[in-house]
This record gives C-alpha cells, structure tokens and sequence, in this order.
C-alpha cells in the first residue's frame, strides 16, 4: 500500500497483481490473506478486495451525542445524505407505543444514510414527538443535526436513552444503501431518547455495517457479584 488508493478503493485483481508486480498467484493471495487478518483491506465475495475503513469503536458508557459526534470524535471525515424527511401518514404501532404517544398523534420521521471516509456506514430513521419540535422540517436537515436543533432550537433537555442492539441479516435495502452483499450480518440499534421531563422526544432505528464496529464494554465492581 503506497496511500494512492483511499479508504473503500476496490484493489487490483488478483490477475492484474501478479502482472504488475511479476508474482505467482500463491505469493499474491497469501499477502491479500495477510491484508485481510490485518484488517487493512476486507474481502467481499464475488466483488474482490477493497481497501479498509477504520473501525467505528461503538461503546457501551457513551454519552447521547450522534453518529457524527462518535465518528468525528475518532478523527473520522464523517458526512451525511439526508434520504427523507417528513411527517408520517401511518406510524407503525410499535413505534406509536414506544413513543408513548396516541394513535392520530404526530409524528416526524427523518431518515440518513450515514458516511465514514466516503463508505456508507449506517442507516438511520429517527422518529421525534412532533409536539416538542412542530418547526423542525423548515429547518435544513440536511446540513443540521437534529439533536442539535432540540437542544439549540427548542431548548429540550436530553436526559437518558435507552438502547438495544442486536445482529440480524441486512434487507434488500440494506443491501442496497450500504453497499453489501446478501447474505450480509449487520448490527441493528433501537434507541429511546428521554428528556428531562420523563417524556419520550425520539425513538430511532439504526443499521450498521457488522464488519465495521466493534463494541467495547466497561465492567465495574464484579467483587460485589461473588462475594
């Protein structure tokens, strides 16, 4: 790797390798191998080799800042492409009642696709309690963070959230907006943000690439669990 090919770059074939570089096709595949359990490049079947994006270190003791945040603040050129942004004509029930809403309440959905290096990293659909925040579609979501905009705009307190994450296959458009290949493993985050009040403001649904994040956990006082 001289650092001509950046981040998510698709490698030479294995045939292209061994004629530039004079190698047998042994000695190329062995260093693609040695690459890959370096984590420096990753191999998708079927589609060759590309240069590797650094792991998104995902933990447990985090504080309620957003994707951008988490990213930005591993030293990772994050960006965003705002997918949709709207009210939602017929929320899903589940949604509805982890809100703590009322059927014919309203409710903004906002939906990103999520970039790290130019490699799309992560889908995410937020849902926000309209009642909290009724002029958030005249702002420009696609520049501005919505948490941003709560705690700037309306003056909202984020308190606490309460996540799951768990692993699941990626859907067709999983696949298709994070550039992977079916069957493909992905992380899955459900998110319910507090504010001070008790009151539920957003509750959001986030895919991540699998391959891409590694969650670390910081256990305290286990003394007390033998004792």
């Amino acid at each position: 790797m001289d650092g001509s090919l950046q981040p998510g770059d698709a490698l030479p074939s294995e045939r292209q390798l061994c004629k530039e570089f004079d190698l047998s096709r042994t000695t190329v595949r062995q260093a693609l191998r040695e690459l890959n359990q370096e984590s420096l490049i990753r191999t998708v079947p079927g589609r060759g080799a590309f240069v590797a994006t650094s792991q998104l270190d995902l933990t447990v003791k985090v504080s309620l800042a957003g994707f951008t945040e988490d990213a930005s603040r591993q030293g990772m050129a994050t960006s965003s492409r705002l997918l949709g942004a709207g009210l939602v004509s017929s929320p899903l029930p589940a949604i509805i009642e982890a809100m703590g809403l009322q059927t014919g309440d309203k409710i903004v959905q906002v939906e990103r696709l999520y970039l790290v290096n130019n490699t799309p990293l992560a889908l995410h659909t937020a849902y926000l309690n309209y009642c909290f925040c009724p002029q958030v579609l005249q702002h420009n979501l696609a520049e501005e963070s919505v948490f941003r905009l709560l705690c700037g705009e309306y003056g909202l307190r984020l308190a606490q959230a309460e996540e799951q994450v768990y692993a699941a296959l990626a859907n067709e458009q999983e696949i298709e907006m994070l550039n992977l290949v079916y069957p493909a493993a992905v992380l899955r985050a459900e998110r319910t943000t507090f504010l001070d009040t008790g009151e539920v403001i957003e509750f959001s649904l986030a895919t991540y690439c699998g391959e891409w994040y590694r969650m670390s956990m910081l256990l305290e006082e286990l003394s007390d669990v033998y004792d």
